[in-house]
């Protein structure tokens, strides 16, 4: 990420560079003032080597015209790549209950990033998030969360949708696998009403190391999704953490499934931050006969992953820091991008506020 200050009081975040290294940036605190032109690199390497050489670095300073590269400066949240200055859906953030000001702090957060959050709601905290939603509707979508071995779920299911909630998520710590015929009928109200989905896939946290939890990861693997996603087309399927570790069968379910798409939050992106290439591993259809259909008709096998976050509130800007360098260790094109940050989730919810 490319951090510039000028003097002490200016702090800019580079926007574009073009073909002759002239930057274009935007001011940290003012969005609007977007006034630092003319900065010109001599050093004759390519743009992509550029922009990657100045991330490693950290920051960079401006000073008398000429830019010099410094370590160790922390990055601002207010990051943004000009490329990739539409809007953002973040699909994982789990409602705070132990934050009274959690609806405050999030607009907060995503009001400067330009970031609709897909709330992730227990049922209890329906009214609350039903009314955020309604006063931020470019900041917030609802998304219940139903137990789904409750008794009630499908009953909670419906008072989601006449609360105007989008889906449910994320799905998780079910006792009996994703396909389990007790949980059909759930599917087939979401399908009724093309509802998204999130499911946790893969490895899942211990949430008590001293008691017995029935609970296992073997039911939340990715390849349950295929099954759903074929059995109830008008859901559109979204599997959390890209299966985690199995990204291959993710990768192998959602290239056969228009309605199905993972996020790479969690720990991957963390674990395989020195081999981030090593996704293109899993999205390897790019250029090959086996199509599918998918967002704007875009070839490139990473269209099917969204962004998701799944940290806290200050967790957001890093998360997308994380995706960003995948995009650049795997040449993620610029029209693909936009899709995996928001463009396919702002369709698939119908989002125009």
């Amino acid at each position: 990420m490319l951090y510039i200050t000028a003097g002490q009081q200016h702090t800019f975040f580079v926007r574009t560079v073009d073909k002759d290294f002239r930057i274009t940036a935007q001011h940290s605190r003012n969005p609007s003032l977007v006034n630092v032109r003319g900065f010109r690199m001599q050093h004759p390497f390519s743009r992509r080597q550029f922009l990657a050489t100045i991330s490693a670095a950290g920051a960079v300073s401006v000073s008398s015209g000429a830019i010099a590269a410094t370590a160790g400066t922390p990055p601002d949240p207010m990051v943004a790549y000009g490329e990739e200055a539409d809007r953002i859906v973040d699909m994982h953030v789990h409602f705070d209950e132990k934050n009274p000001n959690f609806v405050d702090d999030l607009v907060k957060v995503t009001e400067p990033l330009n970031i609709t959050a897909c709330v992730l709601t227990p049922y209890v905290n329906r009214m609350v998030v039903s009314e955020a939603a309604k006063r931020h509707p470019a900041r917030i979508v609802p998304f219940g969360y139903i137990e789904m071995d409750a008794p009630d779920a499908l009953r909670q299911a419906e008072e989601f949708h006449a609360l105007g909630y989008k889906g449910l998520g994320e799905l998780e710590f079910v006792k009996k696998p994703f396909t389990d015929p007790a949980y059909m009928p759930v599917y087939e109200l979401a399908n009724r009403y093309s509802w998204v989905i999130l499911f946790h896939t893969g490895i899942v946290l211990r949430q008590k190391f001293d008691e017995p939890e029935d609970v296992a990861s073997y039911r939340m693997r990715a390849f349950h999704l295929e099954e759903i996603a074929r059995r109830f087309p008008k859901i559109t399927v979204l599997g959390a953490h890209c299966g985690n570790p199995e990204y291959e069968w993710a990768g192998e379910v959602a290239r056969w499934n228009p309605n199905i798409f993972f996020d790479l939050s969690g720990s991957s992106l963390t674990k395989m931050r020195d081999r981030l290439a090593d996704f293109r591993k899993i999205f390897w259809w790019t250029g090959t006969k086996w199509k599918t259909k998918t967002p704007e008709d875009d070839p490139n096998a990473f269209v099917k992953l969204v962004f998701g976050s799944d940290e806290g509130l200050d967790g957001i800007a890093p998360a997308l820091a994380q995706y960003r360098a995948m995009f650049e260790a795997c040449d993620v094109p610029i029209h693909t991008r936009k899709l995996i940050l928001g463009g396919t989730l702002t369709k698939i919810l119908g989002l125009t506020a």
